[in-house]
This record gives C-alpha cells, sequence and structure tokens, in this order.
C-alpha cells in the first residue's frame, strides 16, 4: 500500500537516490548521457539535507512511500524566478520526481494532487512549473492534469553549468483534483 507523508531530514538520502535515478531515465536524450552519469547521489542529499533541516516559509515535500521504501517526492513552494516571486499568490511545483519502476501507475496522479493540496494548503491560488523542453511525457502528464503552456521560456544552469531550456506552465489551484 502507498502512502503520501511529508519529507523529514531523514529521508534526505532515498529522496536524493529518486532524483538521480529519476532525470536519468527521465532526461536521456535531453541531457548530455555524461552529465546524467556523473549525476551524485551525496550532492543531491546534502541538498535535500539543507532544504528539509531549513525549509522556507510555505514550501513543502511529500513522499510516495510504501514501508520504508520512498517510490517518489513532489516539492512546492514560493516561485524561485524573480519575475514570479513578487506575485504572493502563485506557489511553484518545484519537482515531481517517481522511481521509474513505479512510472504508468498512476502514481504520479496521486502525488501531484497531494501537491498541489500542499499548495493550497499554503494559501496559493494559482501554480506554476518550469518543464524542460523536450520532455513530452511530462508535458502530457501536466496538460492533462488542467495545466496550460504560458508560453514563456527560461534557460536555466543545470548539473556541469549546462544550459536547461524551459517552459512555463501554470493553472489554478480552485480546480486542483483530490487531495
Amino acid at each position: 500500500m502507498v502512502e503520501l507523508r511529508e519529507a523529514t531530514p531523514t529521508d534526505a538520502h532515498a529522496i536524493a537516490t529518486v532524483h538521480v535515478v529519476s532525470w536519468r531515465a527521465a532526461y536521456r536524450g535531453l541531457i548530455p548521457d555524461e552529465v546524467l552519469a556523473g549525476l551524485s547521489v551525496p550532492d543531491r542529499e546534502r541538498f535535500w539535507l539543507d532544504a528539509l533541516t531549513r525549509p522556507q516559509p510555505r514550501s513543502r515535500t511529500v513522499l510516495a512511500t510504501t514501508g520504508p521504501t520512498v517510490l517518489g517526492f513532489a516539492s512546492t513552494g514560493p516561485p524561485l524566478n524573480p519575475e514570479d516571486s513578487a506575485n504572493p499568490t502563485l506557489g511553484d511545483l518545484y519537482a515531481i520526481y517517481l522511481a521509474p519502476d513505479v512510472w504508468g501507475r498512476g502514481l504520479g496522479t496521486r502525488l501531484h494532487s497531494a501537491a498541489l493540496h500542499r499548495l493550497r494548503g499554503c494559501g496559493f491560488t494559482r501554480a506554476g512549473l518550469w518543464l524542460l523542453d523536450g520532455n513530452e511525457r511530462a508535458l502530457h502528464f501536466y496538460l492533462r492534469e488542467g495545466w496550460t503552456d504560458t508560453g514563456r521560456a527560461q534557460i536555466d544552469r543545470g548539473p556541469n553549468d549546462i544550459e536547461l531550456h524551459e517552459r512555463r506552465l501554470d493553472r489554478t489551484l480552485a480546480t486542483a483534483r483530490g487531495k
């Protein structure tokens, strides 16, 4: 049975592991293989330990677990992009990742709903996210879940300082399904 629960600092290693294996699977062909091969669980673990030990206001990370095993996570909070951060009603879905061996089982939909529920619980009424260009699997998922393409784009810096070309999606939180 899959449980959805709040992440704690003790989950940092498990989240980092899912983060790395998910990136390697989801971004194959979109990010150079050598960059994906160089992703580091210890580096991601340090990031997640810090984020969970000293969370930013109105930020949340929810896990999908079965027993002690973390299957996926979603992280939300105020927008990090300066253009969006001035709007106090707008919250961002920073990340949603699942271990590749559980893709296609409906768990992403449950995790997504839980993330939107947490955004609403923090007082946000709209949500945004940045999506890697070319990530058609994720784009189809988000469009099915009520997100729309805003037409905005940005270049973010990723591992090894690579350029990540991203597009902005948004949606209202008033129509978010479920918890």
